[in-house]
């Protein structure tokens, strides 16, 4: 390439190196300069220039820059149009970058002239990322450079981009004597922050006691939930393989892959595996949301990337995170919503005919003067739901009569008899017109579901990312409980339920839209169905 000054009258075709300043703006370096460039040039009493000529063996910047991203990047990540010898390459999913670090130092030492720089290996990054950048630095290249960069990588991408698949967790954590209940409640939350972040769902939580038996007892009742994977946060850090939860894992049926790793926090990490699942035992650090190396391995597991013996080796390279918040979560993860940011109404279902309790309505039975179905609305109403729809059935005046003065809206599902989905599809029909992204569904004779629970749960589900796509319910000592949030993209197969069956059957098929919310309490279980419900209640 002849690079140099130039006589104006030298430059026709050639490519301006400087930018220059003519009376109407400027011309940017870079440009192929044409007649008009000229005859403005020489309007402005310009004339000499500095200007680059490519010879017939050179490509020019852009050309380069497109023809090796084209066989340097694999197919699953978006390339800008190269402009002045720079072409950017950016993430169409969530997900991590990899490559290996010697070949990526071979590539850029091939020719000064090719540069390739990238976000750090197995960075986390979002969709629309910018996870890569390849600039040629003079206005062209030999084409022979552009041929032996290829050639070193035998055609072959010297990038891969894993998008990260949204999975399902259940959480196990033990306790020892002594242990408050706030570090229980802050691991759980801290945790579900973690995975929500992610798109992940956690589907259980429980707390049981720090004995390889009861590790084992939980593992295997937590399967029923149908998680992806298992999450054990140890009363005591797990210091040996024959130690309480890996000892648990071991009785249960699962592997001790692997323990420790060379990352600060994390250093007390376990990985392990039961039916083709994973388990990891989590570092005490886990505990808090500051990045560890709990982060990392979570990362790759999304990924469906093997987290083996050399991948937790190679961590060491940065993995000393004590003093440095290395590889950040991308700045859309860590933004959660807030309540009122998201539309959630509900529905109040009253329709039933109350069979187990004999002649009486069990929903006008009075607690403390006030009767169930009123008190269960109130509480919808004191937790600050502002769009209620009450589905009635049975005895439909009585049941209205027992609301009246109350803000709620009302549907009367005639069909009744042939089931609560029934009910339950003509509320979501009525709600689902005034454009919510969620529907609490509560059921009339549980008065017992507080004001408190209702919030909780309603902040909870506001604050997922993709809350308009998970099923967020309470969950006591192991078990499920009401009421249920469903976000908007289950509404039409709500309506399209029949029998007796609820929703049931739709968070089967989706497990992984499931988000638990640990309470205190057994009242998500306790519903008014038989005289004796009600007689003890009191």
């Amino acid at each position: 390439m002849e690079f140099g000054p130039r006589p104006l009258t030298e430059c026709l075709n050639a490519i301006l190196a400087h930018t220059a300043f003519v009376k109407d703006g400027r011309i940017a370096k870079g440009t192929r300069l044409n007649s008009d460039h000229l005859e403005r040039l020489e309007t402005a009493g310009v004339k000499q220039l500095v200007v680059a000529n490519l010879e017939d063996n050179e490509l020019d910047e852009d050309d380069a820059a497109s023809q090796l991203a084209a066989a340097l990047m694999p197919t699953n990540v978006r390339l800008s149009e190269a402009k002045t010898g720079r072409l950017n390459i950016y993430a169409r999913d969530r997900g991590l970058l990899r490559f290996d670090r010697k070949k990526l130092r071979a590539i850029n030492l091939i020719n000064e002239g090719v540069t390739l720089a990238t976000v750090q290996h197995n960075q986390l990054v979002e969709a629309g990322d910018m996870i890569a950048t390849l600039k040629i630095i003079p206005y062209g290249v030999p084409k022979s450079v552009v041929a032996d960069v290829i050639a070193y990588t035998d055609h072959r991408p010297i990038l891969t981009f894993h998008a990260i698949r949204p999975q399902s967790f259940s959480l196990i954590q033990t306790r020892i004597p002594g242990m408050k209940d706030q570090i229980f409640k802050t691991t759980e939350e801290t945790t579900k922050a973690r995975l929500n972040q992610l798109g992940c769902a956690l589907v259980d939580s429980r707390i049981v006691a720090h004995t390889p038996d009861a590790v084992k007892d939980a593992i295997h009742n937590t399967e029923q939930y149908g998680p992806d994977g298992f999450l054990i946060c140890g009363a005591s850090a797990i210091a040996d393989r024959r130690d309480v939860v890996p000892a648990g894992i071991v009785a249960a049926g699962g592997k001790i892959d692997h323990l420790g790793m060379p990352v600060d926090p994390g250093n007390l990490l376990m990985m392990a595996r039961i039916n083709d699942k994973p388990i990891v035992g989590m570092p005490g650090c886990a505990r808090s949301p500051r990045l560890n190396g709990f982060d990392w391995v979570l990362h790759l597991l999304l990924a469906d990337l093997p987290v083996d013996n050399t991948e937790i080796a190679d961590m060491a390279a940065g993995g000393l995170l004590m003093e440095i918040a290395s590889r950040p979560l991308p700045r859309k993860m860590t933004e959660r919503k807030q309540l009122d940011q998201i539309s959630i109404g509900a529905v109040l279902l009253a329709a039933g005919e109350s069979r187990r309790m004999g002649e009486t309505n069990k929903l006008i039975l009075e607690i403390d003067s006030v009767p169930v179905i009123r008190r269960t609305a109130i509480n919808l109403i004191d937790a600050g739901i502002k769009d209620i729809v009450v589905v009635t059935g049975h005895q439909k005046n009585m049941v209205t009569e027992a609301l009246q003065g109350l803000p709620l809206r009302f549907s009367h599902n005639a069909n009744y008899s042939s089931g609560q989905a029934t009910s339950l599809a003509c509320g979501i029909r009525q709600l689902a017109a005034n454009a919510h992204g969620a529907a609490l569904i509560a059921l009339g004779d549980m008065p017992f579901v507080s004001a408190e629970l209702i919030t909780a749960l309603l902040h909870d589900h506001a604050s997922l990312s993709d809350a308009e796509h998970r099923i967020s319910f309470p969950v006591f000592a192991g078990r499920r409980g009401n009421p249920v949030i469903w976000g908007k993209t289950f509404f039409e197969q709500l309506t399209r339920l029949s029998g007796d069956i609820g929703g049931r059957t739709i968070l089967a098929q989706h497990r992984n839209a499931a988000n638990s919310l640990s309470w205190h309490d057994n009242s998500i279980h306790q519903d008014i169905d038989a005289p004796d419900d009600f007689y003890s209640s009191g």
